[in-house]
């Protein structure tokens, strides 16, 4: 069967109608169409090349040029006229062809000359689904009946994809009749319409055969843009009336954004209306509307775009809408303050190294990352911003960036230094630093500038973690991160471990393996996790600055605690069997809910409660309204959606708990995770955690016990999902311990002394209380609230800035360090001892 034929007298496989005598006539090789698909190939390998691997932004002359070529030659095969002559129909598939040759360009063209967003996926799929079935039109004779039908159904889809497009366009085609003059670049807007002819010439044509199949293919589409715009005003309608409902309320401890975020359900049109204009190109503001400066990629989806038509925009102000994102589809990264665009950066490769301490229960990772730059111009600057994502407890202990081909450390400095001087060599004077910032929520953020494409910029954070209990096994969980592409991105993964320790779990194929060295190559991955034999603590140490930082095991032991007041944190994370099964064993004791205030609960009101406060999405449990905390017990359970303490900034709410203080009220967090809320409140002391089970819950209920807190010794540090705790003791011990200890130590320590004091920012304002902290963290060298890591270029940097490196106090962590530090004293002694050996030694070879 030859792949390309015409016919003498009817064209390419019409079919028998009023204008179609069906008579078949005899075959010959089409080398016209061959050379078009050939020609649709080659825009499309293009096309993806620029997209992928980001060509000069003049490739798109590429595409225009074969569209134009491709163009001429059926013009001069007599196949194309001109648009305001009757066209051919036997070469109608010709057409249809060159159609898409011409779409290719467009999307080229719009890449460097934007107006729409990048397509939603299930938009791209429609597209490359159209130009197939286009294509397979023309082996439509081998086809049997029934996949004829559906043939032809997509051709009434692909009808109304180019006739919404040229819909769309309707202004541009006004402005563009002008423009063919020059260089004919605006035919490009000129080609959804094109397009939608021929296809409705085809469709009269086939009218008679494939009715039904032509108007399902029709009906489908336009049905479902029907349906999803009813959805969408529906929805649009009842958001809004819920806001105003939200900003009438008599309370106002919480911000209105919040109440309304806990009430909004999440399915998948909901989600759309909520992130508008946001993350979708919306009307009437659709093709150069302005929008917050955000590394959210706006997205063009028709179904969007025609609803947001015949409904008011969701009366959102934009930094509402942001904060609803962030919080319900974990948008923070996102949408955190940039300098600078990275638009064109992509991540090239990611080298993680981990060292595993078996013994201590503790792991140091280095993640060393390259990024390029994809821009067509050289001296284009753009700044890389990265969001990493730490297991609980993990602190950043490292920081290195690349200068002129030479690896430069950071040094430790306040919070807000290292945010001043980074912002001043950033944003006016354009040169080379790197920051990293503590974010709540186990999470950090990095930012490297400037990235061109003169040469791959490349940095290195090293992060201490504490290992997790899992049953028999150490498991090691991989720290990824957000930021540039990193799809195509290589990644190598080294293991160090002791010999004796095994290994248990690997999510990958090792590529090599040493006798505690494990190393794989591949693809990044950014989820995994790795489990190691479980040993015994060994009580080692580690010394620095007069103390000893010594690891013991972590031992629970029950206290007896027989609550006067219980208090149910519940969402729609609960189920009415859990609230049955508390209430049970609890409806004889005070037992409140929150619901805008405390509420007792009953057997009269509790189901209705329940129906309320399932619905809510999170909930923020007001710990501080609780009148006698040391003698009362939290039960949460939630996901891990919710606000920070940072969202609630400057609000009454997060005045009252700032004032509230580290209580250590007693709590159960039911299930794997904790909101980010709790996880903050844990953290900073203000709720004392106990992870657990229901079933564990209603045993400790009924003996009257909870256990104890292993941290009333100020001089201790408990690591709960590890196992362990962290004694600090005056004087030096000997030890091989890893100064992990000592940062893990700190990082625990000064969130404690921060407490409350975090929600008011007031320890920013107490200077004596804020230095102490700076310099317990400049001690370990770890990133907190009050401390950042930055790498400035020259030394004149650092002192214009007053950035020193502390005398007394810990490097940036690298793979090899372990054991005790000497002190200043201590290498003075050293020294004069090596000097007096060395004497001793070779003063007989001095002549």
């Amino acid at each position: 069967m030859e792949p390309f034929t015409v016919h003498d007298s009817q064209g390419p496989n019409l079919p028998e109608t009023a204008g179609n005598t069906g008579t078949q006539g005899i075959r010959r090789y089409d080398p016209d169409y061959g050379i078009g698909l050939g020609c649709l190939v080659l825009n499309f390998l293009v096309f993806y090349y620029t997209v992928v691997d980001s060509l000069l932004d003049g490739a798109f002359i590429i595409p225009w040029s074969v569209a134009v070529l491709y163009s001429i030659w059926l013009m001069n095969a007599g196949k194309l006229r001109w648009f305001w002559k009757k066209q051919r129909i036997e070469y109608l598939h010709h057409r249809l062809l060159l159609g898409y040759v011409w779409l290719v360009s467009c999307f080229a063209l719009n890449r460097v000359m934007p107006i729409f967003s990048p397509s939603a996926t299930w938009l791209m799929f429609a597209i490359v689904i159209a130009a197939a079935s286009a294509i397979l039109l023309t082996w439509e004779e081998y086809l049997p009946l029934r996949l004829k039908f559906v043939l032809f159904a997509l051709v009434g889809c692909s009808t109304v994809i180019w006739g919404y497009y040229a819909f769309i366009l309707t202004p541009y085609n006004v402005l563009g009749v002008p423009g063919l003059l020059l260089l004919g670049i605006s035919i490009h807007c000129f080609v959804p319409l094109l397009l939608a002819i021929s296809y409705l010439r085809l469709i009269r044509h086939r009218w008679q055969t494939f009715k039904p199949a032509i108007l399902t293919g029709i009906m489908i589409p336009i049905a479902i843009t029907v349906y999803f715009s009813m959805r969408w005003h529906r929805i649009s309608i009842s958001l809004q009336h819920q806001a105003n409902v939200v900003t009438t309320r008599p309370t106002g401890d919480l911000p209105d954004w919040i109440i309304l975020a806990r009430h909004i359900q999440d399915d998948w049109i909901t989600r759309r209306v909520v992130m508008g204009k946001m993350v979708y190109q919306t009307a009437p503001t659709t093709l150069f509307s302005v929008r917050p400066a955000t590394d959210i990629l706006v997205r063009h989806d028709p179904l969007v775009l025609i609803a947001s038509l015949f409904t008011p925009n969701l009366d959102l102000g934009n930094a509402e809408r942001v904060n609803i994102l962030n919080v319900l589809y974990d948008t923070r990264h996102e949408t955190q303050e940039r300098l600078w665009s990275g638009s064109e950066l992509r991540t090239a490769n990611v080298l993680t190294q981990v060292r595993i301490y078996p013994r201590t229960r503790v792991a140091y990772t280095e993640k060393t990352i390259s990024i390029v730059n994809h821009s067509s111009s050289s001296f284009q600057q753009e700044e890389a911003l990265y969001t990493f994502y730490l297991p609980e407890g993990s602190v950043i202990s490292s920081l290195s960036l690349w200068i002129n081909g030479v690896e430069e450390k950071g040094l430790l400095a306040s919070q807000s230094k290292a945010d001043s001087a980074y912002k001043t060599v950033v944003g006016v004077e354009s040169r080379d630093p790197s920051v990293v910032h503590w974010q709540e929520g186990n999470m950090v953020k990095v930012k490297v500038f400037p990235c061109t494409a003169k040469e791959h910029r490349k940095f290195k954070i090293g992060i201490t973690t504490p290992l997790k209990v899992d049953g028999s096994q150490l498991v090691y969980d991989n720290i990824w991160f957000k930021g540039p592409g990193a799809e195509d991105a290589t990644e190598t993964v080294r293991f160090d471990y002791p010999k004796e320790t095994r290994v248990l779990r690997l999510p990958f194929e090792p590529s090599s393996t040493f006798p505690g060295v494990v190393i794989h190559q591949g693809k990044y991955q950014p989820s995994w996790r790795a489990g190691f034999e479980i040993t015994p603590v060994a009580r080692e140490s580690f010394a620095f600055g007069g103390k000893t930082y010594t690891v013991e095991p972590l031992h629970k032991t029950m206290e007896k605690f027989n609550a006067k007041a219980y208090y149910l944190d519940i969402n729609q994370a609960w189920s009415k069997e859990e609230l049955d099964m508390l209430w049970a064993l609890l409806k004889k004791r005070p037992v409140f809910v929150a619901n805008e205030s405390l509420i007792r609960l009953s057997e009269a009101n509790k189901d209705e409660q329940f129906k309320v406060l399932s619905q809510f999405n999170f909930s923020l449990f007001p710990v501080q309204d609780i009148p006698d905390p040391e003698n009362a017990l939290l039960i949460t359970k939630s996901s891990v959606v919710s606000p920070t303490l940072r969202d609630l900034a400057n609000t009454p709410f997060s005045k009252k708990l700032s004032e509230y203080g580290p209580r250590g009220l007693r709590t159960f967090v039911i299930g794997g995770d904790a909101s980010l809320y709790m996880k903050s409140l844990n953290e900073l002391g203000i709720i004392r955690a106990e992870q657990t089970d229901w079933k564990a819950v209603q045993r400790m209920i009924s003996q009257n016990q909870f256990p104890s807190d292993p941290e009333s010794d100020s001089s201790v540090v408990a690591i709960e999902r590890s196992g362990i705790l962290i004694r600090e003791t005056d004087g030096r011990a000997l030890g091989q311990a890893p100064d992990h200890l000592l940062r893990l130590f700190a990082y625990n320590h000064i969130m404690k002394q921060l407490g409350g004091r975090y929600l008011d920012h007031s320890f920013q304002t107490d200077s004596v209380f804020n230095a102490k902290l700076i310099r317990e963290a400049e001690t370990a060298h770890i990133v907190t609230p009050v401390s950042s890591m930055i790498v400035l270029e020259t030394q004149q940097d650092y002192d214009r800035f007053d950035i020193r490196k502390s005398k007394n106090s810990l490097d940036n962590a690298t793979l090899k360090m372990a054991g005790a530090v000497p002190e200043p004293h201590e290498w003075l002694l050293i020294i004069l001892f090596c000097t007096i050996v060395g004497y001793f030694t070779f003063r007989h070879y001095v002549h």
